[in-house]
């Protein structure tokens, strides 16, 4: 009987010692305004980004969420944006924005809320947008390429949306 038990409780501490370590950051975008907006005119892109860890922060500087436009239909300015503080925004070109979560050591349980400022530029749609989040070395500015935290689930790194240009 001492055996069983002794066996049973080494089981559920391995168990447990996976997971404790473990941390999941997700990504999820949504256009505001139904994804419809006016030629010459504003929305922005919501981004939630979230630590689903419960025992450790996301690093600084760990975190470049990236970000494709339909550079045809919208334009993203260099500024208007709404972001958390710590965050910046890394590149804006062709299309694509890249961001790092720089200072910002996302506490365990708790999500930020990034909001792109996109300009309507011609009239068509609707068109993707997607999200993907990777990973820096973990480095300031967060520029270079790292691996994904550990206990990552890729399947949550990406989210798409759609942007309609109407007159």
């Amino acid at each position: 009987m001492k055996q069983f038990k002794f066996s049973f409780i080494l089981f559920i501490s391995l168990f447990f010692l996976k997971y404790v370590n473990a941390q999941d950051v997700l990504m999820n975008i949504i256009s505001q305004n139904a994804g419809v907006i006016k030629k010459k005119e504003s929305t922005y892109l919501e981004i939630t980004i979230c630590n689903k860890s419960f025992t450790i922060n996301v690093p600084m500087y760990k975190l470049k969420p990236q970000i494709s436009f339909p550079n045809t239909l919208v334009n993203v300015p260099d500024s208007g944006h709404i972001l958390p503080e710590g965050w910046g925004l890394l590149d804006n070109k062709h299309g694509v924005i890249k961001l790092t979560n720089g200072s910002d050591a996302i506490p365990i349980s708790e999500c930020r809320t990034i909001l792109i400022l996109i300009n309507g530029k011609n009239i068509g749609g609707p068109s993707t947008i997607t999200g993907n989040l990777t990973f820096s070395n973990g480095v300031a500015p967060g520029k270079l390429p790292g691996v994904a935290t550990i206990g990552d689930n890729a399947a949550d790194n990406s989210s798409t949306t759609s942007i309609k240009i109407i007159r």
